[in-house]
């Protein structure tokens, strides 16, 4: 007499299954979530040693750039407590139930919102970063701030929507096209950011060889950021456009908010490091912000002299073999790099370290 367990193993797993639903369409949906959930965890870990790094590394920043990190970091954290929130709905709370995977919870929806809006305050930061290296010309930088702000409107009507129909396949059959925009609007924004940031460094070239390799260090560094999150929105898109009845595109989706922090706070973060590259074998290093991306994150610390840094007690002494060129720059209250930045050895040189300043 066959025993119990051998009558449910001889049961075909597919006749388990509701109707429309197989176990590999339950696989990418289920397993996607799971999966997604685990990587966002561990780049919401990474977010959050790069905000305990700027804190401890950028006590002195000005108060709207502290409060940008904070609201960062607090909006990817609730994110990653929504991801983990969905992965207890769908695999505890309904285990067992095989219609759940065509079921948009609550927090799912609140992650799109999520989403959204740490996207559209990173892509707004990089978007003033251009507006002061092209001299306040806003006719660039407002087509870029009005698409973000509308990525951020369709991801939250988008939410809206999730959340009064609870079912993926009536939202795929009535504002698919909705998310298709603002996913779409998210990755045009970044290839937009990258090259207006990449044009306004590369304009700035001034032949001056140690800062120049600042500049190319900079502009490699703002094409893999803009890459990295506009090709895992673009994947997110594609998985989205081509399979829009599992959740593959959701897992990938769980990862974008945590690939814009990240991208946010490490840009804060190296800072310190280009400046120390740019001031060379100066002592002073890390001492004030370099003058390229970051005009306005620091408030000043004090005025710096014709011959050296006034609170740093460092005397500037050349040798007798070597002529050292000492380059100072007078920072204003919001760190906004002076016009009148001077040298009394090399004063072309200087010229153009504030023609770079400037952007």
């Amino acid at each position: 007499m066959p025993s119990i367990l051998d009558s449910i193993l001889e049961v075909n797993s597919d006749q388990l299954l509701a109707p429309g639903i197989d176990a590999k369409t339950l696989r990418n949906s289920l397993g996607a979530v799971l999966l997604g959930s685990l990587i966002c965890c561990f780049l919401t870990g990474i977010v959050s040693m790069q905000s305990a790094m700027y804190w401890r590394i950028y006590p002195k920043d000005m108060g709207r750039i502290k409060a940008t990190v904070a609201i960062v970091w607090g909006v990817d954290f609730v994110h990653a407590f929504m991801a983990c929130a969905a992965n207890w709905t769908y695999l505890i709370e309904n285990f067992g139930n095989l219609d759940v995977s065509t079921h948009i919870t609550w927090s799912v929806a609140v992650t799109v919102a999520l989403t959204a809006l740490n996207t559209f305050l990173v892509q707004a930061f990089f978007a003033h970063r251009i507006h002061t290296l092209s001299r306040g010309m806003w006719w660039i930088t407002a087509p870029i701030t009005i698409l973000a702000f509308l990525r951020l409107f369709a991801a939250l009507v988008s939410t809206a929507e999730m959340i009064r129909l609870r079912s993926y396949p009536a939202f795929v059959d009535q504002f698919a096209w909705v998310f298709t925009v603002g996913l779409s609007l998210g990755a045009v924004v970044d290839i937009l950011i990258a090259i207006g940031l990449c044009y306004f460094l590369r304009r700035g070239r001034t032949g001056f060889s140690s800062m120049d390799r600042i500049i190319d260090s900079i502009t490699l560094y703002t094409v893999e950021n803009g890459l990295l999150t506009s090709v895992t929105t673009v994947i997110s898109l594609i998985c989205w456009v081509t399979m829009p009845h599992n959740l593959i595109f959701l897992g990938l989706h769980f990862a974008i908010s945590k690939l814009y922090a990240n991208s946010f706070l490490a840009t804060l973060n190296a800072r310190k490091a280009l400046m120390t590259r740019s001031q060379g074998s100066s002592d002073r290093g890390g001492d004030h912000a370099l003058p390229v991306l970051f005009p306005d994150s620091y408030r000043s610390r004090g005025v710096f002299s014709r011959y050296g840094a006034a609170n740093t007690g460092v005397d500037p002494v050349g040798t007798k073999v070597q002529i050292n060129v000492e380059k100072t720059i007078q920072c204003d209250n919001e760190g906004e790099p002076s016009d009148h930045a001077t040298s009394d050895l090399n004063p072309t040189d200087d010229e153009d370290v504030a023609k770079i300043s400037r952007g």
